[in-house]
């Protein structure tokens, strides 16, 4: 029987900041900018809290009930060899990943240019796009809280679930959580942009290109496990609805803007068909 390995994900909600924190208290980091490093770890522990409340939020704060279904898949599909694939895939290749993603706090700190005066432009737009993405991130995953909430209420009340979530920030991307962890990275990768360390953003990049990956996974899985009714609905969510970024010349009945669509198009055309049932 695999050991489960649920672990993994409170672990990547917590290291990041105390990352930050050991480049903080280097030897090499004495000049580093203070109010740059403040920023920088402040907003690191804010979206830390955040994800980690939400993380288990959704497990109904219960510690070890459920792994990733990911790593779930690949032990039953590699049941003899689940004990050393997991050592790679799990224990030994989410270091780098985190290393590398983190790399831009290393910046912060131990860069040659760390002691630039704080105030920039760039100081600033990083930090803005950084509090739009941990907003948009808790948005997104309220509303999916929300949603999945009012269904449970409806199925014990033995009434018809709504398909598709498509309202709120979901109207305009089909993860707008991922949206919102992606603009907070590569927001926190703009300090190192400004250091002289754009370098640094490989790890970023890298973090997104799997979430990509991820992204087409999560979407087969749906797809291939839902009921026939309710994968139809999310494929016409698919076709209106943009994977990441909204793109108002691609999408736009989503923005107000005339379109060849009908308006059952534009509004919640999922909805509507099915409570037409």
């Amino acid at each position: 029987c695999a050991l489960p390995i649920w672990l993994i994900d409170p672990y990547w909600t917590v290291i990041p900041p105390l990352i930050g924190h050991f480049y903080q208290l280097h030897p090499r980091a004495g000049n580093a900018n203070a109010a740059r490093s403040a920023v920088a770890l402040t907003l690191t522990w804010v979206w830390s809290v955040r994800l980690t409340h939400s993380y288990f939020r959704r497990e109904d704060w219960k510690f070890g009930e459920r792994e990733d279904w990911r790593y779930t898949k690949m032990a039953r599909e590699n049941p003899k060899s689940w004990w050393i694939l997991s050592l790679f895939a799990v224990g030994l290749a989410q270091q780098p990943m985190l290393c590398g993603i983190t790399m831009p706090l290393a910046s912060v700190h131990l860069s040659d240019t760390a002691d630039k005066p704080f105030g920039t432009a760039l100081d600033i737009l990083a930090t803005v796009f950084a509090v739009i993405g941990i907003v948009l991130a808790y948005f997104a995953d309220n509303q999916l809280r929300q949603f999945m909430e009012e269904n449970a209420a409806r199925k014990a009340k033995n009434e018809s679930v709504r398909p598709v979530l498509n309202t709120g920030v979901w109207r305009y991307s089909r993860h707008p959580n991922y949206v919102g962890e992606q603009t907070w990275w590569w927001a926190l990768g703009l300090f190192s942009v400004l250091l002289g360390e754009a370098w640094a953003l490989s790890g970023t990049a890298f973090n997104s290109l799997v979430l990509a990956v991820v992204t087409v996974m999560t979407e087969q899985r749906m797809l291939k496990n839902w009921a026939a009714d309710r994968a139809d609905q999310y494929r016409n969510y698919q076709r209106e609805t943009a994977v990441w970024i909204p793109i108002p010349f691609l999408y736009p009945w989503k923005f107000g803007c005339p379109s060849g669509r009908s308006s059952a198009h534009r509004e919640d055309s999922a909805y509507e068909r099915l409570s037409s049932q």
